[in-house]
């Protein structure tokens, strides 16, 4: 009886070591499998801020090379050039848009995968948007 048991155990073990080896190939930017061009994406609406994202992404040779994420008003007006925002943001949050703009950005280049990319501390809803935004980029750029 003990021995059947240890049996089952170390079989149980290592069919649960042996789970965590495994790969999930249908998984685009896990794989870097991305086809290469300039993807982009836009929020429909304004937020209650008055500014929607815009994202663009750059692949080359796979990978994701190149992000430029931004928020827009209206007019055109960058939220990352708005200092008087920034100023508040950086107050409140102690960070600025164009810093919370460049974290991600950086994130999603080194990690190649969205769900890799980190909120950004007092930019919860940017950094919602960002990844919504990349990722439906993003879809078109998956072999």
């Amino acid at each position: 009886m003990k021995k059947a048991l240890a049996i089952g155990i170390a079989t149980a073990f290592i069919t649960i070591s042996l789970a965590g080896c495994g790969s999930n190939s249908s998984n685009a930017s896990s794989s870097g499998a991305y086809k290469d061009g300039t993807y982009k994406a836009e929020q429909a609406a304004f937020d209650e801020h008055g500014y929607k994202g815009q994202i663009e992404i750059t692949v080359k040779d796979g990978k994701i090379t190149d992000v430029l994420y931004n928020e827009v008003d209206k007019n055109g007006k960058f939220k990352r050039d708005d200092a008087d925002y920034a100023s508040k943001m950086k107050a409140k949050n102690n960070i600025t848009p164009k810093e919370v703009d460049e974290k991600l950005q950086q994130e999603l280049i080194d990690s190649q995968d969205t769900s890799k990319v980190d909120t950004v501390a007092g930019a919860t809803e940017s950094s919602k948007t960002f990844k919504e935004l990349a990722d439906e980029a993003l879809k078109d750029a998956k072999k």
